[in-house]
């Protein structure tokens, strides 16, 4: 019997298995971690992420999760043992000034990363263009902030470094192994029957994300996460003009984000959709058993049609000059799983006491290091890293029973049309 069986071995389960065993180590527990993966680990990670690890949020909270996970990154060996290689290139956001040239929201943002030694400062569009070259096009009606700690991972060399922070913490990774029922008893689960037998632990970590509620739902679990889907694009530029070591650009005023990969290619994707009434089209869409997924990595989601290329293309043209004599590399479409809310899914569930849930909703690769550590310790009962930051406010048992008739209240039904509503307020 296993001390805890992970299943699910993206970033977040991986991390969550490599700290978790690392820890049965230093207490000098001889049990084992195994996790489990229904097809090869951090699929997701090598072909569709876009590897942007910035702090800066809305959310406190989140910002100083970002930022200890920002941490984390740059020298991984203090929690997995490895070392692994990042771009430390700095991120610059962008949004609109309102009429008197200011943006208030922003300000007060910078204010509070101060508060937590996160340096997001304003800057003038001359020193925008130095950091970027004049490929960069600016506007006096736009305000722009620097966030120097901003770094950028190279998904393939991380699933390299998960593979190996597995190997080196001793966990039993079991890949091409498919859960088909959980096994429970009152409120503890006992097992799991897979492809590959049946696998018995003391304690398991739901981390299957978007497939959560598929699989949770055979042992009554109502686990609100679905899928969001987001197309991304990739051209060849000349190093010329966007350097390999470009800053990340965070782009609120068309809603895109871009970054540089190395062979001088220019990444776009844009980000989540944050109000409720774009959040409710994916539960519609989707009525909370994941589907899109499923079809990752199959053949018709490896291009995107010439429409979707030239919207990014578009909105590439109002940031950057010369984008239309660059190359198309590369397009596909991806996706986020996202909660009502956007926001993670954390801890003990509230019903089965030995489960433990990790659900990045649309940010896993981000926040991988600190929440697998922040897990890790829930489950062994030794608070650390998880005091500090409100973690219980991302537990799973702020979903009640009602919780998903308030949120489709949110949205009202107007002659056959969803009406917009701002952000979820729940």
């Amino acid at each position: 019997m296993y001390h805890t069986v992970v299943i699910g071995g993206g970033c977040l389960g991986a991390a969550t298995a490599i700290s978790l065993q690392k820890k049965l180590h230093k207490i000098n527990k001889k049990e084992k971690v195994c996790l489990i993966e229904k097809s090869v680990l951090c699929a997701a990670e090598s072909s569709r992420h876009s590897g942007i690890v910035r702090a800066a949020n809305a959310d406190n909270d989140a910002s100083i999760m970002a930022s200890l996970s920002t941490d984390f990154w740059s020298d991984l060996r203090k929690v997995w043992g490895v070392e692994m290689e990042t771009e430390k290139f700095g991120a610059i956001w962008i949004a609109k000034n309102n009429q008197d040239g200011e943006n208030p929201v922003w300000e007060e943002l910078s204010e509070r990363m101060k508060k937590i030694n996160l340096v997001f400062e304003k800057i003038d569009k001359n020193s925008t263009i130095e950091k970027c070259s004049d490929t960069i096009i600016t506007s006096d009606s736009e305000a722009y902030y620097y966030e120097p700690a901003a770094l950028q991972i190279d998904p393939s060399i991380l699933r390299s470094t998960i593979y190996d922070a597995l190997d080196d913490s001793g966990v039993d990774v079991m890949e091409k192994t498919e859960v088909d029922i959980i096994l429970s008893e009152t409120s503890t689960i006992t097992s799991c029957s897979t492809n590959n037998g049946i696998i018995k632990g003391k304690n398991f970590v739901n981390a299957v994300g978007a497939w959560s509620s598929h699989l949770f739902s055979k042992i009554g679990l109502k686990i609100p996460v679905t899928i969001e889907p987001v197309s991304v694009v990739n051209w060849m530029e000349s190093p010329k003009q966007i350097k390999h070591e470009y800053p990340i650009i965070a782009d609120y005023t068309n809603l895109c984000y871009f970054r540089s990969w190395r062979g001088n290619k220019l990444h776009a994707h844009q980000p989540r959709k944050r109000s409720v009434y774009e959040i409710a089209k994916n539960f519609i869409n989707d009525l909370c058993a994941m589907n899109g997924g499923e079809y990752l990595n199959e053949p018709m989601n490896q291009s995107l049609p010439y429409n979707q290329i030239k919207n990014y293309e578009d909105i590439a043209s109002k940031r950057f000059s010369n984008i239309d004599k660059t190359v198309y590399q590369s397009g596909y479409r991806s996706f986020f799983d996202i909660t009502p809310d956007l926001r993670f899914i954390l801890g003990q569930d509230s019903k089965f006491g030995n489960l433990f849930h990790i659900l990045g909703s649309g940010q896993a690769m981000k926040y991988a290091p600190v929440l697998g550590e922040a897990v890790a310790e829930d489950i062994l009962g030794e608070p650390n890293i998880m005091k500090k930051f409100d973690y219980k406010k991302f537990n799973i048992n702020r979903f009640g029973d009602d919780y998903m008739d308030k949120f489709w209240n949110l949205v009202n039904g107007e002659e056959n049309t969803l009406h917009r509503q701002g952000k979820n307020v729940l």
